[in-house]
């Protein structure tokens, strides 16, 4: 390991060329980087999505775009005028999107957060800190729809669920579409001595599925690569107020549980946000209330280990870049934030909670405290459990150091079960460059991590390496890990100890011309054994067709070789037994897509072969409509059959959404879903008034039933209204 973390400090450390201060000066390397000037404003737009005020006639728009794709640095077939200001407390932002075929605009989605990638949309992003490393996400559809991320290490993390309070307004005319943006300063953190951010702007053209951008002109960039954003000047003189947001909440629900006596609840609650300093936020959240998150996805899991959900509450997502750590995807994630106030999928009411966080040129800091109540949890048909209350921590600290690398530790304390006292500590060093070989990226990253449980001494150990080549047409990775049979952190999120993982894969993604867009080929596999270094798992997954049409439809086909050696009697898929051995099969999977630019798309997977000694047949088809901006609508069915010899086994999930958004403000969401391995089915209908921008009004209804041989009984049912209001100082 240690020759290892040298090698990669060696071949990466002096790549990464000095750190960027505050300054607008040209910078080496073989890319141009735009630089764009916010002019200071005295009167404030009308934010109508109309840019008639008179203030955009003083304001000068920045350089056109460039178009990255379909044709990689031409021209963009329609114009765009970006004109940027602000007036010391708002940043604001006009464009007018020039179409010479306005009917032909795409504009269906008018939901705050939607998923906004079958309109015209523009997207934007500001690294506030100009540190390459982290940035403020928005996009704003032509209908309306406004969502927003942040975004960390270098633009691959990506955390969408983060709200932030803006608005924005766009209007259709016979020129194209408009977008009138207005930011305040107070929902980002910004050094306040500094004349420049990093800033990148995108447009999509949906119909044409053209991608035109300002920043990020290598052929090798993504949307996000923040390292080769272009520059925003004109940033002296922003301001905060007093960075205090205080938002009081008061959330009153009715729960019915298997026919028991209805239980009311009324819970006032409050969060407080507070920037002390440029680049510091502190959270405090009382009585803490999470009724208006969307339920999970019931997913089918037909393989030995744990499933990963995601996050959706918000003080959890708040900065949660922040506390990411080295390159690690779901297989390993050593601060899990679900783990805090949800037990195998069941709420554990919070007490509080407070949160620091803070970037500066050289340091990000994160530092989370929870303290949960007591409770007692419904164990169905096994007996209830009860959880006395628990202290929740988590902490990271990094430090920067070249324009994009970054040393790291991590730490976190507590068990949500109370069983045990568990700790955890680990170490990271991630090297990141844009100018590898004349300007190629590189990343690699080097980890390790201690688990002590019952105050015990370095109980467990994870740690490992990974090196990535991400670059256009052609990608390669590898990494390899260690995990320990010991190591499981209370507050991590760890579905396979035990075993060392080796893994590697190569992407070749050549461009074409006229019928083809893309072509995909790629070959990964992936090698686990135990700490004896006796095989357990070993697979193989070669993708031989993948074709991206001009129209955006896309067809792939991949083969899939896999040996696995099953040593335990617990493995029972769909309820099936799998008795222990070594087996080996080979599976194919074909997909197909049409592209989400049309009101009506549909996607398929099929899925087949041998499967433990038997045969699995898997089939998946979505099918998207949207009419209009007003209405949505999505169902999706799952199939899955097992043919094993303890017996035969047919697996049903299906899913089913409706959206009616009134306006971009208001909108009634409906989740509907059904599996027949639980015979449950459920549902979560969710009501969401933006009074204001930070202001939210909810009423939520949820409901599961299980099918009986008469019928349909029900488990719980729910009724919850919430109230939250945003007072900013």
């Amino acid at each position: 390991m240690n020759a290892l973390f040298l090698a990669l400090h060696a071949a990466l450390a002096g790549l990464d060329g000095p750190a960027r201060d505050g300054e607008v000066v040209p910078e080496p390397g073989a890319f141009r980087r735009p630089v764009a000037r916010a002019a200071r404003i005295e009167v404030a737009p009308r934010i109508d999505g109309r840019l008639d005020d008179a203030c955009w006639a003083e304001v000068e728009p920045i350089g056109e775009l460039v178009q990255m794709t379909p044709r990689l640095f031409a021209e963009p077939s329609e114009r765009t005028e970006v004109r940027i200001a602000h007036d010391g407390r708002i940043l604001y932002l006009g464009v007018r999107c020039f179409d010479s075929e306005p009917e032909k605009i795409v504009a269906t989605q008018m939901q705050r957060d939607a998923e906004l990638s079958p309109d015209d949309r523009l997207e934007m992003w500001f690294d506030t800190f100009r540190d390459r490393r982290n940035a403020y996400y928005f996009q704003v559809s032509a209908a309306g729809s406004l969502g927003d991320a942040l975004l960390s290490r270098g633009g691959n993390g990506f955390n969408k669920p983060w709200d932030g309070i803006w608005e924005a307004r766009t209007t259709i005319d016979e020129l194209g579409w408009t977008a009138e943006i207005a930011i305040p300063f107070d929902t980002m953190g910004f050094d306040l001595g500094t004349d420049a951010w990093g800033f990148n702007i995108n447009r999509v053209i949906q119909r044409k599925l053209e991608y035109c951008r300002y920043g990020c002109l290598r052929a090798e960039d993504r949307p996000f690569t923040l390292s080769s954003g272009a520059d925003l000047a004109g940033m002296a003189g922003a301001e905060h107020g007093l960075g205090l947001d205080f938002v009081p909440f008061l959330a009153a629900e009715r729960v019915d549980k298997d026919g028991a006596s209805p239980e009311d609840d009324l819970q006032p609650g409050f969060d407080l946000f507070w920037r002390p300093f440029p680049g510091w936020s502190t959270a405090l959240t009382v009585n803490t209330d999470f009724a208006e998150v969307e339920v999970d996805d019931r997913q089918v899991n037909l393989t030995r280990f744990p499933l990963f959900f995601p996050e959706k509450r918000d003080f959890f997502l708040q900065d949660a870049g922040i506390f990411e750590f080295a390159d690690l995807d779901r297989s390993l994630v050593p601060f899990f934030s679900r783990r805090i106030g949800l037990v195998a999928g069941a709420e554990v009411p919070i007490l509080a909670g407070a949160k620091i966080t803070g970037r500066t040129d050289e340091w990000s800091v994160g530092v989370l405290d929870v303290q949960t109540e007591s409770a007692t949890l419904d164990g169905g048909d096994e007996p209830d459990e009860a959880l006395d209350s628990a202290n929740l921590f988590a902490a990271r600290v990094a430090r920067n150091f070249g324009a994009q690398s970054s040393f790291g530790v991590v730490a976190t304390a507590g068990d949500p079960l109370g069983a045990r006292d568990d700790a955890l500590v680990g170490f990271d060093l991630n090297l990141r460059t844009d100018d590898f070989l004349d300007g190629k990226n590189l990343q690699g990253s080097v980890w390790a991590l201690f688990n002590s449980q019952d105050g015990g001494v370095d109980d467990g150990a994870a740690f490992g390496a990974s090196i990535s080549y991400p670059n256009d047409v052609w990608e390669w990775r590898a990494s390899a890990r260690e995990v320990q049979e010991e190591f499981d952190p209370a507050l991590g999120f760890v579905p396979r100890n035990g075993v060392r993982q080796y893994s590697g894969g190569f992407v070749f993604e050549p461009r074409h011309e006229g019928l083809l867009r893309r072509s995909e080929h790629s070959i990964e596999g992936s090698l686990v054994t135990g700490l004896d270094d006796e095989l357990q798992t070993a697979m193989v997954e070669i993708q031989p067709v993948g074709i991206v049409f001009d129209s955006g439809d896309a067809l792939r086909l991949e083969l899939v070789q896999e040996r696995d050696v099953v040593d335990t009697t617990d493995f029972e898929p769909a309820g099936l037994s799998v008795p222990p051995g070594t087996y080996d099969f080979l599976r194919a999977r074909l997909e197909y897509e049409t592209t989400n630019k049309r009101p009506v798309d549909l996607s398929g997977r099929i899925e087949g072969g041998e499967y433990y000694g038997g045969t699995s047949f898997e089939t998946e088809i979505e099918l998207g409509w949207r009419p209009n901006r007003w209405f949505q609508g999505s169902a999706s069915w799952t199939r899955a059959a097992l043919d094993l010899d303890s017996g035969e086994e047919v697996v049903h999930v299906g899913r089913l959404r409706t959206l009616v958004s009134f306006t971009p403000d208001l909108s009634w969401a409906n989740f509907l879903q059904f599996d027949n391995e639980s015979d449950v089915g459920g549902i979560n209908s969710r009501l969401r008034w933006i009074a204001a921008p930070g202001s939210d009004v909810y009423l939520v209804w949820t409901q599961n039933l299980r099918r009986e041989d008469d019928g349909l009984d029900t488990l719980d049912a729910a009724v919850a209204a919430k109230v939250g209001w945003t007072f900013r100082f």
